[in-house]
């Protein structure tokens, strides 16, 4: 069905250089046939980024990359939406709130429903997986190979779906790791390049289809997190 996917990208509607459609482009270029674009506390590109697929038989999934913190470690959480929830009113209030660092303005909003934990200004990574999933995404913990060990073990058992097993920097020994860790947590795994740009000097970014899932790792990602449905309506 599908044979080669990307699943962290990001367009000029945070800080990558591409538009949404141009991200597409590329990806048919790249020949990586289903994508999803994360961009930081924002989803006003995929509208554009779906309607460009349709043309160009790309699929994409809509997501975003939620910045949050553990103590002051900073823990990237990465969600995909099984339905338009992406454009709901509140959710892009809360997305707002996390890029100003007033999370804490979001407790009179949720109450009881969301642990905040204390945090006033930056949004607790247990938070940010809560506040995902009321807004119904399927949670990912975005490269951890960039965390700490001490914060990857305190967060690791945190009520992830999944995990970004396969990423830009990891060595061969950290996939493995990590897609280990996933099977024995009974976690789904994706892949990402964390594409920003085509243009830089010293690249601490992937490129689109550097880092992918094959077509029987994107079958069972779609499976475990639902989105197989939500992409058969989408573009039936």
């Amino acid at each position: 069905m599908y044979t080669k996917g990307d699943f962290h990208i990001h367009s000029t509607c945070s800080d990558g250089g591409l538009t949404p459609s141009e991200i597409v482009k590329l990806a048919k270029r790249k020949e990586v046939d289903i994508i999803s674009i994360t961009d930081h506390n924002n989803t006003d590109g995929i509208d554009e980024a779906i309607e460009e697929g349709k043309s160009q038989g790309i699929r994409v999934i809509p997501g975003v990359e939620l910045s949050t913190r553990y103590n002051k470690c900073r823990v990237h959480v990465l969600g995909y939406f099984k339905d338009d929830s992406y454009n709901n009113e509140l959710f892009r209030e809360v997305l707002k709130k996390v890029k100003g660092d007033k999370s804490g303005e979001l407790r009179s909003i949720f109450g009881s429903a969301i642990n905040f934990n204390g945090y006033k200004k930056k949004l607790y990574v247990e938070s940010g997986i809560q506040l995902l999933k009321f807004f119904g995404a399927s949670v990912v913990l975005a490269h951890p190979v960039l965390l700490s060990e001490e914060c990857f073990f305190n967060i690791k058992n945190m009520d992830f779906d999944g995990i970004e097993a396969r990423y830009f920097l990891n060595s061969d020994d950290d996939t493995e790791f990590y897609i280990k860790f996933a099977k024995e947590k009974g976690l789904y795994y994706t892949a990402g390049s964390d594409f920003h740009t085509r243009i830089e000097e010293y690249r601490i970014h992937g490129l689109i289809g550097d880092v992918f899932l094959n077509e029987e790792e994107i079958e069972d990602f779609l499976w475990q997190s639902g989105l197989d449905i939500w992409l058969k309506d989408l573009y039936k």
